[in-house]
């Protein structure tokens, strides 16, 4: 006997061979008549749904077929009986017996006779409801990380290994086309406006390291040429190899905050100024410690103290100690009504001098402090004595 005689006489007969993978357990097989009636049911599939197979022989496809799903099933099997296609895969949903619904996927075909017309219809049945269960679940992920960037960011943006954008969805919201960023490193883009060397080669070196960065502000016009802020977040991709992919992030139009702080710098700065030039001496103190905090020139001159000295000292080493009551009293009031009153200090001569003190409570700093004006009022007192 022939090796070729051998492997056919191994091959069993169409009905032991369709018996046996029948009869397996992991698949839902199903036979039905061209009606969608139910012939045979597989012990997975009656496990699958919940039903015997006797119980499933007395009721057709159509029993079981979700109701969202009972014109795409009319669909498949006319075009399976129409020899649209030989066989064909889709997705639906049954309905257990206890009427919870489970996605299956379905590969059908159909069993023909000799002259070709359809016997019955043959379907492997796949339970997939975890699988569904778990793209719904990254979707809805998707969804929560899409809305928190959107939510947190103005574009969100991917670099490949050569630092070099491929995405930037979201920029064009912002004035931006990103087009003009594909396949440039941040630093080549166009319209940046100079930032020192030493920021972008610290700036690389982060990249060339792999590490993450936060809050990296540059300057670039947008299409109508006016200069915006733009601030950004990244961190590096890595594939399951560990082999580095790129750096991905988020980015941030600053431009208003970034105004709103100059502005308010330029403020601090005037305010400092006035205050150091003023011709009549003033002081910050810290409402807590009674610490000097702030000082200019005129204090520094009329009361004979370097800046160094003032700021180790507390306002109750100007007092004498039958007055330090009455400026702990004072420092207790915390409106923002102006305060008016005469005290007496002392020089670093230890000279004693009456002023007159205009205070008010003010933030310095983050901490909560009086600012004084002072006028010397000593000789002005003598005359009216």
């Amino acid at each position: 006997m022939t090796s070729i005689q051998q492997d056919q006489t191994a091959i069993p007969n169409d009905d032991s061979l369709f018996e046996a993978l029948f009869g397996q357990a992991v698949v839902g097989v199903v036979v039905a008549s061209t009606e969608g009636r139910f012939l045979r049911a597989n012990e997975a599939l009656c496990r699958m749904l919940g039903y015997g197979e006797q119980e499933l022989l007395q009721r057709t496809i159509r029993d079981i077929t979700h109701a969202d799903d009972l014109e795409s099933n009319l669909e498949f099997r006319e075009q399976l009986l129409s020899g649209q296609a030989q066989s064909r895969a889709y997705e639906k949903r049954y309905l257990r017996k206890d009427g919870s619904p489970i996605w299956v996927e379905i590969v059908g075909t159909v069993v023909r006779d000799g002259s070709g017309a359809p016997q019955c219809l043959v379907a492997l049945v796949h339970d997939i409801t975890e699988l569904k269960f778990a793209q719904d679940g990254l979707k809805t992920s998707e969804l929560r990380f899409r809305r928190m960037v959107d939510l947190s960011s103005d574009w969100y943006w991917v670099q490949d290994e050569n630092l070099r954008f491929l995405e930037l969805p979201g920029l064009e919201k912002r004035g931006r086309d990103p087009m003009a960023f594909i396949g440039k490193a941040r630093w080549e883009l166009p319209g940046l406006e100079p930032l020192p060397e030493k920021v972008w080669q610290q700036h690389r070196e982060k990249l060339e390291r792999r590490e993450s960065f936060s809050d990296f502000v540059y300057l670039a016009r947008d299409n109508s040429g006016e200069l915006r802020y733009l601030s950004v977040t990244g961190e590096p991709i890595f594939d399951a190899l560990g082999t580095f992919k790129g750096y991905h992030g988020i980015g941030k139009d600053v431009t208003d905050k970034a105004r709103a702080l100059k502005a308010v710098e330029d403020s601090e700065q005037r305010y400092r100024m006035l205050f150091d030039i003023h011709p009549y001496p003033m002081w910050v103190v810290e409402n807590k410690t009674l610490r000097f905090l702030a000082v200019n020139q005129a204090a520094i001159d009329h009361y004979g103290y370097s800046r160094e000295e003032f700021l180790s000292m507390t306002a109750e080493q100007l007092r004498p100690p039958e007055d330090i009551g009455q400026l702990l009293k004072d420092f207790q009031d915390q409106s923002n009504s102006y305060m008016q009153r005469v005290a007496r200090h002392r020089k670093k001569s230890g000279e004693r001098i009456n002023v007159e003190i205009v205070s008010f409570n003010l933030e310095f700093d983050g901490r909560p402090a009086r600012m004084a004006v002072l006028t010397d009022v000593t000789e002005r007192l003598k005359s009216e004595e």
